[in-house]
């Protein structure tokens, strides 16, 4: 009986000082600890950014015109602003206190129901979400049903990756401009592989640089945010894939209308150093 009057004064004692802690913050106090307990800046930033990555080698160049734009709508302080509107307009003062209260005992987590939070916050973030939908669709629609097979660019350039010169949003394909020289040649791939994209029902190339391959495509792909990088194999223009962000992992992707043989062929050129 003693021990439970003890455990009994002590967790008094401890919603004594929640509550007291909980007075003397402001709602915006109480909103920035639940944004941050329940992590809710991450999960935003993971779901596009899981969405973003599986177009970023597919989309049209007006639909990575459109991914660039939107992924500056995903910043820190833009999902927060947006979260914060949602406290606003779906959760009373009281409500906010209650969850705020709540979140400050590790054992009561969960004790309060975040169902309607989420979707309320999901729902302050559907034009984003309704932008990468449609992107999508036109992606698998073009995968699906492409209007004409897609023909490499004759070109009178070796191998490689090169960045564009002098090039904007209104460059059309025809007038892009390579530099001198490839940023990347056979000599910085370490590993090459046929693989197939069951979402997009085609064979493609994935490339993995060498350490200092990796470094190089760092650095082409820094530099090129906005831009296409040009890929040539056998003096044509094979790809021309618009740069979302830097990539810093030393992985490439080379996907096109292209036919098992053709994927067969540009392999093995890239083999031989």
């Amino acid at each position: 009986m003693k021990k439970m009057n003890k455990i009994n004064w002590i967790v008094g004692l401890i919603l004594i000082f929640i509550s007291s802690v909980s007075c003397s913050q402001s709602k915006q106090e109480k909103t920035e600890f639940i944004i941050n307990k329940l992590n809710l800046i991450e999960t935003q930033k993971t779901s596009f950014k899981f969405q973003v990555d599986a177009l970023k080698y597919r989309a049209t160049r007006k639909d990575r015109i459109r991914i660039i734009d939107l992924e500056k709508l995903v910043s820190d302080d833009e999902i927060v602003k947006r979260i914060r509107e949602t406290f606003s307009e779906v959760l009373s003062d009281k409500e906010v206190n209650d969850i705020y209260n709540s979140l400050q005992l590790s054992a009561s987590d969960m004790l309060f129901n975040t169902r309607e939070l989420f979707k309320a916050i999901s729902t302050q973030f559907s034009d984003i979400n309704k932008e990468l939908e449609d992107i999508t669709r036109n992606v698998k629609e073009k995968v699906e049903n492409p209007t004409s097979k897609s023909e490499p660019t004759p070109i009178d350039k070796e191998n490689g990756f090169y960045a564009t010169v002098g090039y904007n949003y209104s460059t059309e394909n025809k007038d892009i401009k390579l530099e001198a020289n490839p940023s990347l040649t056979s000599i910085d791939i370490l590993e090459l592989k046929k693989t197939y994209s069951n979402y997009y029902d085609s064979y493609e190339i994935s490339i993995l640089f060498t350490k200092e391959g990796t470094k190089k495509f760092q650095i082409l792909t820094k530099e090129s945010i906005g831009k296409p990088i040009i890929i040539v194999i056998a003096k044509h223009i094979v790809s021309m894939p618009t740069v979302i962000s830097e990539i810093i992992d030393g992985k490439a992707i080379i996907s096109g209308d292209f036919s098992e043989e053709k994927i067969d062929k540009m392999i093995e050129i890239l083999k031989n150093k």
